[in-house]
C-alpha cells in the first residue's frame, strides 16, 4: 500500500470464512474497510448479509462517484459560463 499505484488510496477488503481474518487485520491495520460477508465471529469492522449486498454496495458506491463526477462537470461548466459573462 506504500507504493505505485496503491499509495494514497483506502484498501477495501470482503471476506466470507476463517481463511480471511488475517486480510482483515491487515487491512484494519492500513486504515482500511474490512467487511465480513455472512453470519461469524470476525475482526472485520464491517458486516454485510449475503454476495448480494456486496453487489448492491458496489453498486451503490458506483453510482455516487458517478453523481459527484456529473456535479463537479456540471460545476466547471457553469464557473466557465458565470465567467464569460
Amino acid at each position: 500500500m506504500a507504493e505505485p499505484p496503491f499509495k494514497g488510496r483506502t484498501p477495501v477488503f470482503f471476506g466470507d470464512d476463517l481463511t480471511d481474518e488475517a486480510g482483515f487485520s491487515v487491512v484494519n491495520q492500513a486504515g482500511g474497510m474490512s467487511v465480513k460477508v455472512g453470519p461469524g465471529e470476525t475482526r472485520a469492522k464491517w458486516r454485510l448479509e449475503s454476495v448480494a449486498s456486496v453487489w448492491q454496495w458496489i453498486s451503490d458506491v458506483a453510482n455516487q462517484q458517478q453523481q459527484q463526477i456529473a456535479q463537479n462537470n456540471g460545476r466547471n461548466h457553469y464557473g466557465s459560463l458565470s465567467r464569460r459573462l
